[in-house]
């Protein structure tokens, strides 16, 4: 498993990136790196595909603060559950 963390440099994000990142290959044994990105940014890609994210430019500028490290880590898991089909289904109902 391979994580990518881009985060906002000037917002002063790269802590919260290395704190995540520590998170990370602790718990997931995982590879991951850690890059700046755009003004206000701060998003997770595992394996290539984004599971955490700040959002879209508009938001990035008018939120402040990275997304809690709570929120980012739930965020994997539920990408994890879907992936490996942990994740809970609603039943199908039956056309009668």
């Amino acid at each position: 498993m391979e994580f990518q963390i881009l985060y906002c440099g000037p917002c002063g994000y790269r802590g919260r990136a290395e704190d995540l990142a520590t998170e990370l290959r602790d718990r997931f044994d995982a590879r991951v790196s850690i890059e700046e990105g755009g003004f206000g940014q701060f998003d997770v890609l595992m394996d290539g595909e984004i599971v955490a994210s700040k959002g879209t430019f508009l938001r990035r500028v008018l939120t402040h603060g990275a997304p809690a490290q709570e929120k980012i880590l739930q965020a994997i898991e539920n990408a994890l559950a879907v992936r490996t089909g942990d994740a809970c289904e609603l039943p199908t109902t039956a056309k009668g």
